[in-house]
């Protein structure tokens, strides 16, 4: 029963160091504030082992509600078969960490933002469309996002509020 508990404890302190980590790199791109350049972090902690992560500052979008929130893809290649997964990160007008859509792959992220409108390209996915654009309005933040594949048919991600410490 002890070893179970201190298993447990280190998983906790382990994942919240993770999410620490996580905030303390995105922070640091923001505080660049270099819309569209992409940086790329190496947080392998073993040789065999892959964790990158690719991080691009998309701009800052302003809500009817005259909010104002920043927004970052965070992609991820990791483990020993190179997978990816991708999220949108939400920031407050304060760079305060406010909610995230998490994604599939990298080819789901979106590549730009432009007037309020978060912009997906199916030109990386061979299943799908590549002629398909999904626009994404923020004008209001939405608590689902729809990314078209072919047709009407497509991914639905939902918004996660939870803060980073219990990722």
């Amino acid at each position: 029963m002890n070893k179970l508990l201190i298993i447990s404890v280190f998983f906790c302190l382990s994942g919240s160091g993770l999410a620490q980590n996580k905030e303390d790199i995105v922070l640091s791109v923001l505080s660049k504030n270099l819309v569209g350049k992409t940086f790329k972090f190496d947080l392998s902690d073993k040789k065999d082992y892959l964790n990158e992560v690719s991080i691009t500052y998309l701009g800052e979008i302003h809500t009817k509600a005259k909010e104002k929130y920043y927004i970052v893809s965070w992609g991820r290649v990791w483990g020993a078969n190179k997978h990816t997964t991708g999220s949108i990160l939400l920031y407050d007008n304060k760079k305060r960490y406010f909610g995230n859509y998490v994604l599939g792959a990298l080819n789901d992220l979106p590549l730009k933002l432009d007037k309020n409108k978060l912009f997906f390209y199916n030109t990386d996915k061979k299943e799908c469309d590549q002629s398909l654009v999904t626009k994404i309005d923020f004008s209001e933040i939405p608590k689902n996002i729809f990314i078209k594949c072919n047709g009407e048919l497509g991914d639905l991600y939902e918004l996660d509020l939870d803060s980073l410490e219990k990722k």
